[in-house]
């Protein structure tokens, strides 16, 4: 069953309100039947929830799923925050989006994708030891780390037991697409678009070069898990693009 999420944004629209009830309420009017938050640096990045903001999500009670954004080093800085949070929430899910700075990426060899793997086990059966389930997501190619399918089967080897989160809008083609899911099948998907001759982006669904309707026809037509939304746009920006998404699949039965 397809189960739909959008990123968790300050602001609707300029004009609305951007509380956290608010970016609720927009939620469940559309059908999205969870938020993702991102978590990085050893707290969820959410400024205008007070403290300790894991209480305030669990009490609201609507689903959040974190997508913790981690430097090769953070597994080791943060994964214990992360679990304990994790956790409180009582999540069985959560998402990992291992990066490095600019700086450094040009700079990634092998060695760097192994100490990955490294890392991503120790994190993953840690976390699977709690009934947790480690997602683990793709880069983008201007970033020559954790980004081609060779790195990635280097980590799902290592670990059979991470899923793969594939995030659509980081793909430099369909062979490149391709070429990933062969290494491991995406159990839940990143969906904004992008222009390929630009390095990385996240437009609104129709914005850029992306054939979804092929790629959920060719490449995904097997495909049936959650589907997050990285668009920080307008709210009827957001719609459109949910709404052109469920055409691209419906189109593709």
């Amino acid at each position: 069953m397809i189960e739909y999420g959008r990123i968790l944004w300050r602001g609707l629209n300029e004009k609305q309100d951007s509380s956290y009830d608010t970016e609720i309420e927009f939620c469940r009017k559309y059908g999205f039947s969870c938020m993702q938050i991102t978590y990085r640096d050893g707290r969820l990045q959410y400024d205008t929830l007070p403290d300790p903001k894991e209480k305030v999500i669990l009490d609201t009670g609507f689903p959040i799923i974190i997508h913790a954004i981690f430097d090769v080093e953070d597994y080791d800085k943060y994964a214990n925050d992360l679990l304990r949070i994790l956790t409180f929430l009582n999540h069985k899910e959560v998402i990992i989006h291992p990066i490095c700075e600019p700086s450094l990426a040009t700079l990634a060899t092998k060695e760097t994708i192994f100490k990955l793997s490294e890392h991503n086990k120790k994190t993953a059966d840690m976390f699977l030891s709690e009934g947790i389930t480690v997602y683990h997501e793709n880069n983008a190619r201007l970033l020559p780390f954790n980004s081609m399918p060779e790195d990635l089967k280097i980590i799902f080897s290592e670990s059979p037991a991470t899923e793969f989160i594939l995030d659509i809008s980081h793909i430099d083609g369909y062979e490149h697409l391709q070429d990933m899911i062969n290494i491991k099948y995406p159990k839940m998907l990143h969906i904004a678009d992008r222009r390929f001759s630009v390095g990385h982006e996240h437009l609104p669904i129709g914005d850029g070069d992306i054939d979804f309707e092929l790629i959920f026809s060719k490449y995904l037509n097997d495909f049936n898990g959650k589907i997050i939304l990285e668009i920080s746009e307008y709210e009827n920006v957001i719609i459109d693009s949910m709404a052109k998404i469920q055409k691209a699949m419906n189109s593709c039965e």
